[in-house]
């Protein structure tokens, strides 16, 4: 799904779509359209190729799409995932990082906090 050759400087989000390639996905767009197909390939941008894709337009005309369709990311509203994706083995790494921030910010209150009650003593 992912592959190794994209950028590892990208956000948690995009790194999420890449995981999600070879699913289906909806997209709704911020002009109300709304796709439900393949996702094919996420780009950093978060520019989406879906196949087999089904559009429901504003009105609620539903059209199967003949071809693949490039969604570009700035028009993207939301995307929703499939709840497979909740034990992406992304999500440890970030629990860990998380953790580790969280350790590090106690740590620093307990060391500001031991300074006050010194200068109180």
């Amino acid at each position: 799904m992912a592959s190794s050759n994209k950028n590892n400087q990208v956000g948690v989000p995009v790194k999420l779509l890449y995981e999600a390639e070879g699913m289906k996905v909806t997209v709704e767009m911020k002009n109300g359209q709304v796709y439900r197909g393949l996702l094919v390939s996420a780009e950093d941008t978060m520019n989406l190729t879906l196949t087999d894709a089904i559009q429901t337009k504003v009105n609620g005309q539903v059209s199967k799409l003949p071809s693949a369709v490039y969604l570009k990311g700035t028009y993207i509203r939301f995307i929703a995932l499939p709840d497979l994706l909740k034990s992406a083995p992304l999500f440890g790494s970030v629990r860990n990082q998380k953790r580790k921030m969280e350790a590090r910010q106690a740590e620093q209150q307990g060391v500001s906090s031991n300074k006050k009650r010194k200068g109180m003593d």
